[in-house]
């Protein structure tokens, strides 16, 4: 991984008034989900459906022991907030 650089691919989920700031789509290599209702629910479904191992990063403990349970690795946003400071 390069510094500053996430390993593609990347996937973000916004749920609620946060979809309205960022078109659903890839640009970029990186990939934009509406959630169409619980994020949770939608940052799981990635999870299971991922053809490769998932990095999530979440400051929630239960959905990053789901996310646990699933098989992804899991961190919390200072890990993402240091790697981009990079």
């Amino acid at each position: 991984m390069e510094a500053g650089r996430i390993a593609e691919p990347v996937v973000v989920v916004l749920e609620g008034a946060a979809r309205g700031g960022v078109e659903a789509g890839t640009a970029d290599g990186v990939t934009v989900v509406h959630a169409s209702g619980s994020g949770d629910d939608a940052l799981l479904a990635v999870t299971t459906d991922a053809a490769s191992q998932v990095r999530l990063v979440s400051a929630d403990r239960a959905l990053c022991e789901q996310a646990e349970d699933l098989g992804a690795d899991v961190e919390r946003p200072g890990w993402l907030i240091h790697l981009l400071d990079q």
